[in-house]
């Protein structure tokens, strides 16, 4: 069925299999490039991105190569980053395009900064009309999304370096030396009590365009309350008040099929919808989020499926971390953690400055199963003195790596100094308080530890 681009409330991607985003977003995202990255392109600063012009930028070359050529202010790097990953390398700006969504976009030149005149664009009247006719609220909802993208893995086919967020902070292992190293012959678990222990010692600064984002912390308990995602604003308390409900309703989805029960009608369309609203808190928008394939993750995850042909990516995962967010606790039990470049990078990086640090030469057996995940962006990707395997959309790598997340938290939750007294303070609650370790709140920890 045919839409009408001038009056649906959506933009869709033809040359992304017709994916479709809410204008809205697309606006904000408008909003967010030219905060982020419009100073060096432009003398219009973030203040006048209501008539700013954006290069439009259309271009067929991979998106790795765009960024290489300091290309991402334009429309075509932003429409990129609205698609899901298979379509990144792939041209989204064409005439159609632009005739099609010519009521958000006024079309006229600029001069950059090599005094080249480029083709560009503007917002119109009438997708200012839209933004100005949103709540507030609502307006700071599609603003998160459109910031979301930015930050997160960035996923495309090809293997090249993709940046978008490029930060920067120190390197691993050139901030502080561990507390202590193992013996070369020890027990892969206690490598993880020593990383356990360096993160809780080494100091840890968070940081937002560049710049610091609040104070110099230590310990897990303060690195988790300097959480932020996307945005300084939306920091731990506010971030798990917004994403509760989502978690609610994945988690009785996950129950049901635990309890070998179906799904009504009701029920997966529920499935889907929240899938979809996970996909955009994270910034990780999914093709073909249908309800075989939703079904098929949350499945997975339920049983620790390590053998699973479900689908499976820095998105997927997070979707099979939340739902099986209510096994934390229970024994024999294994909740899932979510396995990005993240993550992946401050876990591997640690354990292989250990594992180096030792003496080992060679990776063998060590940690059998954890891969590392591709990202691009802050400090990623990491060199890594060992050979470890790619576990990029690998069930086998989502459940080595949550069992290994799983082992962190039981660290923090039971080791104790010589005379019984805790090792680590408590997780601190969202809502106040402190409890035990969850695999949710380390892996906060670890997002922060591995950009």
């Amino acid at each position: 069925m045919s839409v009408n681009p001038t009056t649906d409330s959506r933009m869709h991607f033809k040359h992304a299999n017709d994916f479709a985003i809410n204008k809205s977003l697309f606006i904000a995202a408008w909003k967010v490039w030219f905060k982020r990255f419009s100073a060096k392109h432009t003398s219009s600063s973030s203040l006048n991105w209501k008539i700013g012009k954006m290069p439009i930028g259309a271009s067929d070359e991979a998106l790795s190569d765009l960024i290489r050529q300091d290309k991402r202010f334009s429309l075509e790097v932003l429409a990129r980053m609205m698609v899901p990953w298979t379509f990144r390398n792939e041209c989204q700006i064409d005439d159609g395009f632009l005739r099609d969504y010519k009521v958000l976009f006024e079309l006229s030149s600029m001069t950059d900064e090599h005094d080249q005149e480029l083709m560009a664009a503007n917002l119109s009247a009438s997708a200012l009309q839209i933004w100005d006719a949103m709540s507030f609220a609502e307006q700071d909802d599609y603003m998160a999304y459109a910031e979301a993208r930015i930050q997160a893995d960035i996923e495309v086919r090809s293997k090249d370096p993709v940046v978008l967020d490029d930060q920067g902070i120190e390197l691993i292992g050139e901030d502080t030396y561990p507390p202590y190293i193992p013996n070369k012959d020890a027990d892969d678990i206690e490598f993880v009590r020593a990383l356990v222990a360096w993160i809780q010692d080494a100091p840890f600064q968070a940081y937002y365009l560049k710049q610091p984002a609040g104070d110099t912390v230590a310990g897990w308990d303060k690195r988790l309350l300097a959480f932020f995602w996307p945005k300084p604003r939306i920091g731990y308390s506010l971030h798990h008040a917004t994403l509760n409900p989502l978690y609610y309703r994945a988690n009785e989805l996950a129950k049901t099929l635990d309890k070998g029960e179906s799904w009504d009608q009701e029920w997966r369309d529920m499935a889907v919808k929240t899938a979809n609203e996970l996909f955009q808190i994270s910034g990780t928008p999914q093709n073909d989020v249908t309800i075989e394939n939703v079904k098929a993750v949350i499945q997975a995850a339920v049983n620790g499926d390590e053998t699973s042909n479900a689908k499976m990516n820095s998105g997927w995962s997070y979707l099979a971390s939340v739902c099986t967010d209510h096994l934390n606790g229970q024994v024999g039990r294994l909740p899932m953690a979510t396995w990005n470049s993240r993550i992946a990078s401050s876990v591997i990086s640690r354990l292989d400055f250990l594992l180096c640090e030792s003496g080992l030469e060679q990776l063998e057996e060590r940690f059998s199963g954890v891969g590392t995940i591709p990202g691009w962006g802050g400090t990623r990707p990491r060199q890594y003195s060992l050979d470890w395997p790619n576990g990029y959309r690998s069930w086998k790598t989502q459940v080595s790596a949550s069992r290994l997340v799983g082992q962190i938290a039981y660290i923090l939750n039971n080791d104790e100094l010589d005379n019984g007294s805790r090792r680590y303070p408590q997780m601190p609650l969202a809502t106040g308080g402190t409890g035990d370790w969850t695999v949710r709140g380390v892996q906060g920890v670890l997002f922060g530890d591995g950009y």
